[in-house]
């Protein structure tokens, strides 16, 4: 393609020695264009090397690039011309950042890169598809002067030089081709070990010196993490759901987006961490560093993008430990970020790092703990790798996620694996505060957050210490299709009291494998055959941990009789013509626990066809002027409502005991001495009756260091053996 005048005149205005190549390059001298490249890789004179690209160009005609890179004089030639062009257009829009203004250095890459997006993008796309193999090779190829060194270079700054301009942007979010030509090398990248790039290259490094950002590997990584983020960029999340499935079209699939995005956190977790071994942090070493840190957060949020776009790939992350990788590469990289030390502005730097990762880190823990279907095995992959611990340290900077990540926990703590990881988290934090060095600091919110949280969990350990919230009905029923009862649908009660728990229908169906099972006598004469159904949605977590949920059910529902009350007289104010048929709801689904109470026919979708809500009049043992309890639960990304696991306990097997019983109440007198203000009728459900909450003044002639004042009640609580309910009314407590 030959020069305009314009471009020939440009070109007369250079410095002499850099005249008498331009001719021979122009031609296709090899040995003058890499003279013209050299001077355009130190060069700072942006006029000159602007006047140059129309040599480069001349050297890019998508029309000779070769099928294959055979071992020819002719081929060997065009594809060096190529390499020499294109690494020295990169450089040149490299060198327009920190010389020009902002407004000025986005125009003219635009017109050097962008506006010739035709004539370059092909050459990329044949460097990726002949000198990127997997693993990289150690030599070059065999008669070429082209390396898997260069091809990386080349193709990974010219989409970051891309990614930097507005038109840039606007291209790689709706171009389909160089979206999957992202994809593809991303991935690549992402496989790359330590030693398969460890090279030198000045053109990587930020001042020319040596040291950690000399490392291809972290280089190249750190921009492909902002490319394949620039994808999505600032689109809405139904926009940029296309461009997400287009990534994981042109990778293979959910497993290879899921592997490689988890290996980038991995990796720079790993490799921030391995700073703290330098002796000497110098302001290239603390640049690289702050590099990596940016890098390290802008992928914890492309997590937190493709969860909140896509449910499957939210899942697969969690399952390939995501949560976990997070927690891990941020506690890797804390020790270091805070022990920055080289001067004030890289101080200044390093906590404004602080702040954004951990800001980034509880963004995503925030969406996966709300949104999705795993939010509990998620939940305990993040307190199995210690983020209690730095957020009690570190929290202070941003208290208000901090407590609210904080007070998310104990909605979820009615579940076996939850409540186990967390009571070994309690076990830890006892010296969480000099566990990762001088840097911490007590914040009032969050410790007064973490107090509320210790003593929900405490409430309930408590009552575990005293009994056994196992699944007792293992022993029970040895069907071994006991636990797949919940994708049937099941039409009596005594299906709904004993398929609950997870034992088999074969046993509470009158004559069907009673002889099999041996089991009849597991089924109490007291069930009733009303025809209901109630679904749990599945949630194998809800299923293996009904016991432990009926028993923060009992104690919840016999610590705030009061709360009870008033949703109840609401209810009644709300619902005239449907007092006698009100179900009482408790939500576990928030902290603290709310109560409300709602007719029954609201219900009706949780029901067997042929239920007849008057036929509940019939049970016997249910308090008051409620004729049944439901939970709402949190166990994946959607609340549930199942009707109360105490209720089919009790039905189906008379549990809880009588020691479960105690340990119930036991737990709530403890818990009720915090409350201050307890309501008149505190009610307490045993069996087929009740305990009764009586109180009697304290003594104030021996004051306590408590938090209770002086004039409180303490409650006593004074057991019938009775099956009546009664009610005591404690005196009137002091508000």
């Amino acid at each position: 393609m030959p020069l305009t005048a314009q471009e020939r005149t440009a070109l007369k205005s250079l410095p002499k020695r850099i005249q008498r190549s331009t001719d021979g390059a122009l031609e296709g001298v090899v040995h003058d264009l890499r003279k013209l490249h050299h001077w355009v890789d130190n060069s700072t004179d942006v006029e000159a090397n602007m006047a140059l690209l129309p040599i480069f160009y001349n050297h890019l005609d998508p029309t000779v690039i070769p099928d294959q890179p055979l071992p020819t004089d002719e081929v060997q030639k065009v594809i060096v011309l190529a390499k020499l062009s294109l690494m020295s257009i990169v450089q040149t829009c490299a060198s327009l950042r920190g010389v020009l203004n902002e407004s000025l250095a986005d125009k003219m890459i635009t017109d050097a890169l962008v506006r010739r997006w035709n004539t370059l993008f092909p050459w990329l796309q044949f460097m990726y598809r002949h000198f990127l193999p997997f693993p990289p090779r150690k030599d070059p190829q065999k008669g070429f002067d082209m390396s898997d060194v260069d091809a990386v270079s080349i193709t990974t700054r010219a989409l970051s030089q891309m990614a930097v301009s507005v038109a840039g942007q606007q291209l790689i979010q709706t171009n389909i081709s160089v979206q999957q030509f992202i994809a593809k090398l991303w991935l690549y990248i992402g496989k790359l070990k330590d030693e398969d790039l460890l090279r030198h290259d000045a053109s990587f490094r930020h001042d020319g010196k040596e040291g950690v950002d000399d490392e291809m590997t972290g280089h190249v990584r750190r921009i492909m993490v902002g490319i394949i983020t620039t994808c999505m960029g600032a689109l809405p999340a139904p926009s940029a759901l296309p461009t997400l499935h287009n990534l994981l079209d042109a990778m293979g699939g959910y497993e290879p987006f899921v592997g490689s995005a988890l290996r980038y956190i991995r990796w720079f977790g790993r490799k921030i961490g391995d700073m703290k071994n330098h002796k000497t942090a110098n302001y290239g070493f603390v640049t690289a560093m702050l590099g990596f840190v940016d890098a390290l957060s802008i992928s914890i949020r492309f997590l937190s993008l493709v969860s909140i776009m896509d449910a499957t790939c939210q899942e697969e992350l969690i399952l390939h430990g995501a949560p976990s990788d997070v927690v891990t590469a941020l506690l890797q990289t804390w020790p270091v970020l805070v022990g920055t030390r080289v001067s004030p502005s890289t101080e200044t730097s390093a906590a404004e790092r602080c702040t954004m990762i951990l800001e980034d880190t509880f963004d995503y823990i925030d969406v996966i703990l709300r949104q999705s279907e795993a939010c509990i095995p998620a939940l305990c992959q993040v307190l199995h790798a210690g983020f209690i611990q730095l957020v009690l340290q570190a929290g202070f900077r941003c208290p208000q996620m901090a407590s609210s990540f904080l007070k998310l926990i104990p909605r979820f703590l009615m579940y076996h694996k939850v409540l186990h990881h967390f009571q070994k988290v309690m076990d830890r934090t006892a010296d969480s505060m000099t566990r990762l060095g001088p840097h911490a600091k007590k914040d009032d919110e969050v410790q007064q957050s973490w107090i509320l949280v210790q003593q929900a969990a405490r409430q309930i350990l408590n009552i575990c210490r005293k009994t056994s919230p196992l699944p007792f009905y293992e022993q029970k029923c040895a069907n071994s299709e006991a636990y797949d009862v919940f994708s049937v649908h099941m039409t009596t009660m005594s299906v709904l009291a004993i398929g609950a728990v997870g034992v088999s229908s074969h046993d509470i169906v009158p004559g069907v494998a009673r002889e099999q099972t041996g089991k009849a006598d597991i089924v109490p004469h007291a069930l009733s055959s009303i025809q209901l159904v109630v679904c749990f949605g599945g949630s194998k977590h809800i299923r293996g941990s009904l016991p432990l949920i009926m028993l923060v059910e009992t104690f919840n529902y016999s610590l705030y009789a009061d709360r009870i009350q008033e949703a109840m007289e609401q209810a009644r104010k709300d619902y005239p013509e449907d007092i006698d048929y009100l179900v009482l709801e408790t939500d576990l689904s928030v902290y603290p626990v709310t109560f409300s109470a709602r007719p029954v026919q609201q219900y009706a979708d949780r029901f067997d066809p042929r239920f007849d809500p008057v036929m509940l009049k019939e049970l016997k043992g249910l308090p008051g002027k409620h004729i049944l309890m439901a939970l709402k639960l949190r166990a994946g990304r959607e609340e549930c409502i199942v009707f109360s696991p105490r209720m089919g306990l009790t039905l189906a097997f008379q549990w809880p005991a009588a020691r479960e019983e105690e340990a119930v109440l036991s737990s709530v007198q403890e818990a009720l001495v915090s409350r201050l203000a307890v309501g008149p009728g505190n009610v307490i459900k045993t069996g087929d009756g009740f305990k009764v909450v009586e109180y009697k003044q304290a003594p104030l002639t021996h004051p306590t260091p408590s938090l209770l004042p002086t004039n409180s009640l303490i409650p006593v609580y004074r057991l019938r053996e009775d099956s009546n309910i009664r009610i005591v009314p404690p005196p009137t407590v002091a508000r």
